[in-house]
């Protein structure tokens, strides 16, 4: 019972902030630790890696409790480059 994990696949199903970071840190971690880390990016999750798009990554405001944004706020146009702006800051 003392198998060891020797590979981890990380998927990234989302083009946002909060859904590239924890995998990328969780990648980092295991390769750290010496574990063989494969990333997967679906189509959505290519925005990460989209030369155009990289650096232009945003916080998802809608459906992200974190954020404790009513949803109907978070909707708004503009809010998400705003919520953005606040977290680089």
């Amino acid at each position: 019972m003392s198998d060891t994990i020797q590979k981890v696949s990380i998927i990234i199903s989302k083009g946002s902030l909060e859904g590239v970071y924890p995998a990328l840190i969780m990648a980092n971690g295991a390769r750290m630790e010496g574990i063989e880390a494969n990333v997967f990016f679906t189509f959505f999750g290519m925005e990460a890696i989209n030369v155009k798009h990289y650096e232009h990554l945003k916080v998802a405001t809608v459906g992200n409790p974190g954020l404790h944004i009513p949803t109907m706020l978070g909707g708004l146009p503009g809010m998400s480059s705003f919520v953005t702006r606040q977290m680089e800051k």
